[in-house]
């Protein structure tokens, strides 16, 4: 079959024939065209904007905002100067650290007690005061006739004996000429119980599992004795040589 005449194509054919545009442009773009370093603004401005005067207030906004930050540094600079003229002097890093490396190696030394008057502890009472500060109200309190009940040990009941070895213990005659049962000998024995996870020893030919006498009298099949063989050996199998002899 042979096919004359002409192809051609349609309108449709030929604008789905043409290369796709590129739309970025239109996520960056807002308006048309840009050509940047002309100095056009980014959107067109009517004629009534470029000639229209600016209010007071759109001035003030346009200006700048003033710069606080030196003010700022200035005021900090003299609160500094106010705190360093108040301070005392101070030694140098190092003589502080000296000075408070031979404090911290010093043992503590207290030469009063515990019961003494004291006043409370104080920033310079670390080495020569007691633990504790006892008042003088408590040194000489009034003891009430319950504390003093209290106060007092705890006795041992008269009847108590410290030596238990003397006490003597009162068999009846019954009891020792009683003559035992053979249920309470029975029941005297130990319980023997026997461990299911292995079994006595026997004869070394004799199995370690109990063998029943339909397994002793079966006859193996084919399969199983097929089974049973044990694997040999590959026919390409070569086994290692002996490198003396070589």
């Amino acid at each position: 079959m042979v096919i004359t005449g002409e192809f051609r194509a349609s309108t449709r054919i030929l604008q789905l024939a043409q290369h796709k545009e590129s739309k970025a442009i239109w996520a960056t773009t807002p308006g048309t065209k840009l050509t940047w370093g002309n100095q056009e603004s980014i959107w067109p401005l009517s004629l009534a904007a470029l000639h229209a005067v600016p209010t007071q207030r759109i001035e003030a906004l346009a200006l700048h905002k003033k710069d606080f930050s030196s003010f700022y540094q200035e005021l900090l600079r003299k609160r500094e100067e106010e705190r360093g003229s108040t301070k005392t002097t101070h030694p140098s890093s190092h003589e502080a650290q000296y000075e408070q490396a031979v404090r911290l190696a010093t043992p503590k030394a207290r030469t009063r007690s515990s019961q003494e008057v004291s006043p409370p502890h104080t920033l310079w009472c670390e080495y020569s005061c007691p633990v504790w500060h006892i008042s003088p109200v408590v040194q000489n309190p009034v003891v009430s006739p319950r504390v003093l009940q209290l106060a007092r040990p705890k006795t041992t009941h008269p009847d108590f004996r410290s030596n238990r070895q003397t006490v003597e213990t009162h068999v009846s005659y019954a009891s020792k000429t009683a003559r035992t049962t053979p249920r309470l000998e029975q029941l005297c024995l130990p319980k023997l119980r026997e461990s299911s996870l292995f079994y006595q020893r026997g004869r070394p030919e004799s199995p370690i599992w109990p063998v029943s006498r339909g397994a002793k009298k079966a006859t193996a099949s084919a399969r199983v004795r097929e089974l049973s063989t044990p694997k040999t050996l590959s026919k390409d199998y070569i086994p290692p040589r002996d490198l003396r002899c070589l």
